[in-house]
């Protein structure tokens, strides 16, 4: 009696366990650094300069936006689906796929929009970009290491 018992408060337990990982979103993980705009990383940049690389990241960033929102409500539907009882590979396979689809289209808007950046700028401005984002990386990187550090 007492093993059965126990049986059950385990299973309970471990079934709570895994819901509650379930309703965590990625969107609820800790923001890093707001990353500095384009103009901020590099100097020199002529006015025209500023003008288009303005432009094109307000564009890229309305179509990440555009496109996270979705990949949103998708992680959301696949929350609920999670939650609820029996098997529900049909309806969850599909949501997996336009999960990963969307992160795909967010890569490649990212990386294309690098891409354009480094069009509008010179060989020196395109070499002071790449070594700004490359610190910026490495700062994220230090930072997110100390929070994981601090939370164990």
């Amino acid at each position: 009696m007492k093993k059965r018992t126990f049986l059950m408060l385990f299973l309970c337990l471990a079934t709570l366990s895994i819901s509650v990982q379930a309703q965590r979103h990625h969107g609820d993980c800790p923001k890093p650094e707001p990353r500095p705009e384009v103009t901020e990383l590099v100097s020199d940049l002529s006015s025209a300069q500023k003008n288009k690389l303005e432009k094109l990241t307000n564009e890229s960033r309305e179509r990440v936006d555009r496109l996270r929102k979705q990949q949103n409500q998708v992680r959301d539907s696949i929350g609920k689906l999670m939650e609820s009882d029996g098997d529900q590979s049909k309806a969850l396979f599909p949501l997996f796929d336009r999960e990963a689809k969307l992160q795909t289209e967010i890569s490649r808007e990212m990386y294309t929009t690098k891409v354009r950046i480094e069009q509008v700028l010179t060989p020196d401005q395109r070499k002071e970009f790449r070594e700004s984002n490359r610190r910026h990386h490495q700062q994220a990187k230090k930072s997110k290491r100390l929070k994981d550090e601090r939370s164990k």
